[in-house]
């Protein structure tokens, strides 16, 4: 699979060859167009000091020359053609302004230009050129630098707030699939994102209501069960003895249809609408585990004294309560239980000796009405209970894992976010 980049990488990237690029034209364009200014400017400095040299050498001062830094020679120099562009445009101005004159060049490093004396003298007036093209490249290619770094960071800045908001919305995904809300704008926020939060905001708004008519439609199919689930177990209470096979056998159902709708109300009541609090995990266990030291199943458990996670109480306990009563319900002793933290997570772990759960099946388990006790045992199940589980856990933004474990049954894991 292809690694891809963030937007605001690709724009830092793009920002970078955009100001590199800027650079090379600028230091090419000043090259050329800067080198030919130089070169004017040196051709008039030079024919000046030629014009002086002439003066000089009409009034036999030679022994002058050498002080201003100019030779005279009487043998004509070696002519070559220069290869920089400037020295090129220097010996072209200097032609120029001594049109009636031999010009020529020697010298790579540092370069000579020769200019014929004027008549009556003989001979070559020589001038060494100063090395001033150097520091004015170097001058230009640093100004040229610095000035791209400051448009880069400045760039840089601009693409962060541009990436920024589409970062809050990004992050914000999940907890709007689960029923959350869409954090704000800033305030200067490009206007598409503006309208992409719009749409998020209502979509969030529309899917909260869904969801909450849903709960409130289970909820009310809940509780509407069990005013006649009552009244049916009080006229078998009251009843004169008859069947004792049919009687067993509506008590057990009134008690099974009686735990599912149960069932119903834990899955509506994912805890949202409890107030966050610090839940000492160790000691809801421990209770829990208490109620079944009643039933002599054989339970393993494997604790600290104290574990404070930030939470919803209920919530958590009917989590936890769930899964130790699926174990009951599906597997089979000895029952293993442990509580515990690390790397900044809690984990709570509940592992029976049952048969496990069909391959196929493992992946949809805790999906609302798939049920895994068709392997397991015939057991009555909504197939709500690790499907409320899991929604307790993203609600608290932890995970449920589901595993069998060969040769030693079910693992059913609850991950939470460790406090601090």
């Amino acid at each position: 699979m292809a690694s891809s980049t963030s937007l605001f990488r690709r724009l830092l990237w793009l920002l970078l060859a955009t100001v590199l690029l800027i650079v090379v034209i600028g230091a090419t364009t000043l090259r050329y167009s800067g080198s030919r200014v130089a070169s004017d400017y040196e051709a008039r400095v030079l024919a000046t000091q030629v014009h002086a040299a002439d003066i000089l050498l009409a009034q036999d001062h030679d022994d002058q020359l050498a002080s201003m830094g100019i030779e005279h020679s009487a043998a004509a120099p070696l002519a070559i053609r220069p290869v920089l562009p400037m020295l090129r445009n220097l010996q072209e101005e200097l032609q120029a302004q001594l049109p009636d004159r031999q010009v020529r060049m020697q010298g790579r490093l540092r370069a000579f230009v020769w200019v014929s004396a004027a008549a009556p003298s003989r001979g070559w007036i020589g001038l060494s050129l100063p090395g001033f093209r150097a520091p004015l490249f170097r001058t230009a290619i640093v100004t040229a630098v610095l000035a791209g770094l400051l448009v880069l960071l400045i760039a840089a800045a601009y693409a962060r707030s541009l990436t920024r908001p589409l970062k809050m919305l990004a992050d914000a995904a999940g907890d709007v699939v689960s029923g959350g809300t869409v954090p704000p704008m800033p305030p200067r926020a490009a206007r598409e994102f503006k309208e992409l939060h719009a749409a998020l905001t209502q979509a969030a708004a529309e899917r909260q209501r869904s969801r909450r008519d849903r709960d409130l439609m289970l909820a009310a199919l809940s509780h509407d069960l069990r005013t006649p689930l009552a009244r049916m177990r009080l006229a078998l209470e009251i009843a004169p003895p008859g069947d004792a096979t049919l009687r067993e056998g509506m008590e057990a159902d009134i008690a099974a249809i009686d735990t599912l709708s149960g069932q119903f109300i834990d899955f509506v009541r994912d805890g949202t609408e409890e107030p966050v609090a610090d839940v000492d995990l160790a000691a809801v266990l421990a209770e829990l585990i208490a109620t079944l030291a009643r039933d002599r199943t054989q339970w393993l458990v494997q604790s600290p004294a104290t574990l404070n996670v930030r939470g919803r109480p209920m919530a958590l306990r009917r989590a936890m309560d769930n899964l130790i009563a699926n174990a009951r319900r599906h597997g089979a002793p000895p029952y293993r239980v442990e509580l515990s933290q690390s790397a900044g997570t809690v984990r709570f772990a509940v592992a029976d000796h049952g048969p496990g759960v069909p391959a196929a099946l493992l992946p949809l388990l805790g999906e609302p009405f798939v049920r895994g006790n068709s392997a397991r045992s015939d057991a009555l199940g909504s197939g709500l209970g690790l499907a409320s589980v899991r929604r307790v856990a993203m609600a608290h933004g932890g995970s449920l894992d589901l595993e069998n474990q060969p040769g030693t049954g079910f693992l059913a894991v609850l991950t939470l976010k460790a406090s601090g």
